[in-house]
Formats: structure tokens, C-alpha cells, sequence
């Protein structure tokens, strides 16, 4: 009964400010579900062509330039960034923003702003993405995430959306048995959207304690931010009874790509965004099949446009019963790192960086069971080293002795892509491999 009072209050609401949502749901419905491609092709195409031209007029970075998108540059963070007054639309300079901020795939702290039709757009390509995984609006969900990294939701929203929010870094022994004794004991239609890794501790716990245990009130499990490994895949499946489905979004623009229920490939997101696969050393296209570098136009961000946005992944791009789909995604690559306990860090510091947006990129290096070196690319020594040096302590360790160390540039891998999380204790790793260590090591 609650389930459905939700949904009602979100579409009379919805209703009550002019349909905003409801209307973007069909459009996105409209064009990834059309049988007719031509029909879906031609509305794409003018999305496009109208952020193009919108761009050129309005943003100074791009004035004078072509309106063709394969004749305009590629962006990354980095760029925007150190450019930001340059990529900001001045139509929308004075009007009201929703600001957005990301730590990205590497280590590199970003935030910019959306208007408020691309924040709606968002929200409609999450309920398109929702019912193509089985759930609806007025569900429960419980949202695995490092949330004190992010703004956490209201009291009343969490009510209102039925949102249960579960930071992973609470994720012990006894907390874990407390949740999934809930989640099993909901007698609502539930999902489960959160971090690889935090299913993965779930997962092990259940494997130690209770390998029979299985939980019937799942409808849904989707994987985010990190890839789904095939021990956790087959985990999800053992103890909730689903097939996991893996999305694929970011914070600064949304959901690109979601898998379909029961298969591997990612379906793109193509009434959202142009997604395009160059190579990893140039700005060119490469053919069907090859790796290269993820590239996104999102087609409805008009106070920042994100033209040919580099998002720091790697994915292999091919033709799936005439669609645009992505075969392998390759995102952001961390070393296991461990707590001064010993213990597996078993989700992806990255995301404290969210906070700290005036650092140009950032590592955490492990060299030893108590010893770190954080290393910070910014120009001068940074204001707020020893907040984030104190913040990091709470995941790694109180005990801990981070020493900070400032560079120009975070190397590359020969992927072409950056770690944030590296692990030089070459000697400690070989003993705890495969484990789970719960004493310190001496």
C-alpha cells in the first residue's frame, strides 16, 4: 500500500509542475524502444545538432568553432576545470544550477553544474533504467555507498523515495547480519543498487557464516562504479536470487549504459548522449570491436556543456540487433590496499576525494602496514592537507602515518589510464594473498 501511495504523490507531483518527468520518460522510451531506427536516428540526430549549435552560440571556448562534432576538440576534467569559465553557457550563468561533484576514476577531484531540465532528464533516465530492471517508483531501496563522501538525503526525502541508505564503511560483521535480517523481513518489493565491493563483503560474510542462507524479497540488484566480478556476480545470484545487473554512469553526466536483465553487453544510452570509442592515443575513432577510450556528448547539459567529454574509461563498442552497445567497459584500475589492522579496503577511497575539489589529481600509495604516501598534484601546498590526511585515517587506520608528497603529474598506466589506489608493499602482499588478515603484520 505504501509502495503505491509513493508512486501516486511522485506523479501528482510530477503532474502538479507540468508533466517535466513524465514527458521525458516517453521521449526516452520513445527512442530506445522504437522499432523504426530512422524515426530514432532523426531525433537524436537533432538533440545533438540543437547542443551544437546552443554550445557554439552561448560558450566562449567554442565560439567561432563548426557546429560537426567530429570537428570539435575532445575535453576531459582537467581541461573543463582549468577552463571552467570558458565551458559555462552564458545563458545560464545567472540562472539557477544544480551543482554536481565527482572524485572520477583517477583521482581527480571535478564538480560543474547541470541545469535543471538535464537534473530532470536524469531522474527520467533513471526510472526508464529502473523498470527495464524490474523496479518502479514508491519500491524500496537500499543504496550501498561511501555516503560520507556525498550529501547525504534528508530524513523526509529518504521517507518519501523509500530510500534505506547503507555506508560501506559500516559494513561489519554484525551490521551485516542486522541488514540483510531486515531486507529479508521487508514485505515490500526491494532493490539493491550500490558498489561491487560492498556486495562482495556481504557476499564473503554469508560464505563464512551462513552458506545456505537465501533472501526471497529481492526483486533487483544493480552493480555500480565498479566491475562485476564473476564471484560476486555468481554471489548475488546464490544468496538474493537475481541475476545482478551492472549499470554504467558517472556523477557529472548520469547513466550511459545499462546491461539487459541476463546479458553481458551494456545497452547505450543513446537518448541521453552521443558515445563515441577513440583511440587511446589519439582523438580518432577506432572500428567495432577495439579498445579505446570512452568518449560522451551529453546531449542535454546546456549550463555546461560536456562536448566530447573523456570520462577516463576504457570500453570496446559493438552493433548488437542494430543498437550501439558496449561488449567490455575497463573502469577506474586500484591496487588492493589494506588498513594498519591488515584488513582489505574492499571499496575504492576515490570517492573522499569528492570534497576536496580544488586538488588536480591525488594517489594514496601503501608502502608498508602502517606507511602511506599521498601524493598531491597542486601548484602550491595544499590548505586543507591535513583534513584529508585526517579523513583518510578514518578508513585506513588512526595509527596510520600518511606523509603527503606534491608532483607536477600522476603518471599514466600504458592502458592509458591513472590509479588512485597503489600498493608497494610487495612483501606483505605475497603473505596475505588470498586472505583476509586480522592481525597486523610484523
Amino acid at each position: 500500500m505504501l509502495q503505491t501511495i509513493r508512486n501516486i504523490i511522485f506523479w501528482t507531483v510530477d503532474y502538479s509542475t507540468g508533466n517535466k518527468k513524465r514527458n521525458h520518460l516517453q521521449d526516452i522510451t520513445a527512442i530506445l524502444s522504437t522499432d523504426s531506427i530512422a524515426v530514432s536516428s532523426q531525433k537524436k540526430q537533432r538533440y545533438l545538432q540543437q547542443l551544437l549549435t546552443h554550445a557554439i552560440q552561448t560558450v566562449s571556448y567554442y565560439s567561432g568553432m563548426t557546429p560537426t562534432l567530429t570537428e570539435l576538440p575532445v575535453t576531459n576534467k582537467n581541461l573543463i576545470r582549468t577552463n571552467f569559465e570558458q565551458f559555462e553557457s552564458n545563458t545560464y550563468k545567472n540562472k539557477p544550477k544544480i551543482k554536481v561533484a565527482t572524485s572520477g576514476s583517477t583521482g581527480t577531484p571535478f564538480q560543474t553544474y547541470q541545469n535543471n531540465n538535464k537534473s530532470i532528464r536524469n531522474t527520467a533516465d533513471t526510472l526508464y533504467f529502473w523498470k527495464k530492471a524490474t523496479f518502479s517508483v514508491g519500491n524500496k531501496l537500499y543504496f550501498f555507498r561511501l555516503w560520507k563522501a556525498f550529501e547525504r538525503k534528508s530524513p523526509l526525502t529518504q521517507l518519501l523515495q523509500n530510500i534505506v541508505p547503507v555506508d560501506v564503511f559500516d559494513l561489519t560483521d554484525a551490521y551485516i547480519k542486522t541488514l540483510i535480517t531486515d531486507i529479508q523481513n521487508s514485505n515490500e518489493k526491494t532493490c539493491l543498487l550500490g558498489y561491487v565491493s560492498a556486495f562482495e563483503k556481504i557476499a564473503r560474510y554469508l560464505d563464512r557464516v551462513m552458506p545456505d542462507y537465501r533472501i526471497n524479497s529481492v526483486t533487483a540488484v544493480i552493480t555500480i562504479s565498479e566491475k562485476l566480478d564473476p564471484y560476486t556476480k555468481k554471489a548475488i545470484k546464490k544468496y538474493f536470487g537475481v541475476a545482478p545487473i551492472s549499470r554504467y554512469s558517472n556523477i557529472e553526466n548520469g547513466i550511459i549504459a545499462q546491461q539487459p536483465t541476463g546479458k553481458s553487453h551494456f545497452e547505450i544510452n543513446e537518448a541521453s548522449y552521443h558515445v563515441e570509442i577513440l583511440d587511446i592515443t589519439t582523438d580518432q575513432p577506432v572500428p567495432y570491436g577495439t579498445l579505446g577510450r570512452i568518449v560522451v556528448t551529453d546531449l542535454f547539459n546546456y549550463a555546461v556543456p560536456m562536448i566530447r567529454y573523456d570520462t577516463g574509461d576504457l570500453g570496446v563498442m559493438e552493433i548488437v540487433k542494430n543498437k550501439k552497445t558496449l561488449t567490455h567497459i575497463e573502469g577506474r584500475q586500484i591496487d588492493t590496499i589494506y588498513n594498519t589492522a591488515g584488513e582489505i579496503i574492499r571499496f575504492n577511497l576515490v570517492f573522499i576525494i569528492n570534497k576536496y575539489p580544488e586538488l588536480h589529481q591525488c594517489q594514496i600509495i601503501q608502502e608498508d602496514i602502517y606507511t602511506y604516501t599521498l601524493k598531491l598534484n597542486h601548484p602550491t601546498p595544499y590548505h586543507r592537507e591535513q583534513e584529508l590526511i585526517e579523513e583518510l585515517k578514518i578508513y585506513i587506520g588512526a595509527d596510520a602515518i600518511i606523509t603527503p608528497s606534491y608532483t607536477d603529474e600522476i603518471p599514466l598506466l600504458a592502458s592509458g589510464k591513472r590509479r588512485f589506489m597503489v600498493n608497494n608493499m610487495t612483501r606483505q602482499k605475497a603473505t596475505l594473498k588470498n586472505t583476509e588478515a586480522t592481525t597486523v603484520l610484523q
